[in-house]
């Protein structure tokens, strides 16, 4: 029998965490900050959307729905988003997973331009690498050893496809191949990630939602292209730079505790 898991990505790699937090930080306050690393969205990162949108069939039962075309929208909820960044030249994969919602009702409460990323639900981050083939994106561990492998169709080529579909998640623990998900077995869903034209990195709360009708001019966005990295004891701490203040706060940037961050091997 068939299961929708929902969040699957999240499951397997965020088991056990807490509901994602961020806060403000005056690290950049003083100006430019020591042994920070960076990592640059530069115009090679290309930007995929996943979406989760839940109806109802003939018979009233809840349905849950992930390659869902625009125009079939209307009388569906989306009820969950992640983000997928590609980077073909550097091999990066960066997916970006946001807080569940319980009542199933902020992503189509708050929505914005399938363009636009908002860093005020970002919840993990899972740093990853495209294999030469461009067949896989996998995430090692800190010595380098491959734990998770998905398996993707069609192949991620230099014209990078309109949708991409995972059809395999390898998971492998202590050099022995631990499990095996064949997602046309596992799910009722395909796990698709829809490719849009371009992306930028906003911030925007629900308490302070920005009139987007006329484009991005007046959303809170980043100040650059930058991901910021500051070492600390136990690993990094990821940080987000915007062109303005966070609403109701002295700084602009958002900082991230670095258990919030995976496989990072950029």
């Amino acid at each position: 029998m068939k299961i929708f898991i929902s969040i699957l990505l999240f499951t397997l790699f965020c088991t056990g965490c807490s509901r994602g937090k961020f806060y403000v930080s005056d690290v950049f306050r003083k100006g430019s900050v020591d042994n920070i690393k960076i990592l640059k969205l530069d115009s090679t990162y290309q930007f995929y959307l996943r979406e989760v949108y839940k109806s109802q069939n003939q018979q009233l039962e809840n349905v849950l729905k992930t390659n869902v075309e625009k125009s079939d929208t209307a009388n569906k909820t989306r009820i969950e988003v992640e983000y997928l960044l590609l980077s073909r030249v550097y091999k990066n994969a960066i997916y970006i997973s946001t807080i569940p919602d319980r009542y199933q009702h902020y992503y189509s409460n708050n929505m914005v331009a399938d363009t636009l990323i908002n860093a005020y639900d970002f919840n993990t981050f899972h740093f990853g690498k495209i294999a030469d083939d461009g067949e896989s994106i996998y995430f090692s561990t800190a010595k380098g050893e491959r734990a998770i492998s998905w398996d993707i169709r069609p192949f991620i080529n230099d014209q990078f496809p309109r949708k991409m579909f995972i059809r395999e998640i390898a998971i492998k623990r202590n050099e022995i191949m631990d499990n095996v998900i064949l997602i046309n077995s596992a799910l009722e869903e395909p796990l698709v990630f829809t490719k849009q034209k371009n992306f930028t990195i906003i911030f925007e709360s629900a308490n302070n939602k920005a009139d987007t009708c006329e484009g991005i001019a007046g959303l809170c966005k980043l100040s650059d292209q930058n991901m910021y990295f500051l070492p600390i004891k136990k690993g990094y701490d990821l940080l987000f730079r915007f062109d303005r203040n966070i609403p109701n706060s002295k700084d602009s940037a958002i900082r991230f505790n670095y258990s919030k961050i995976r496989y990072n091997q950029l």
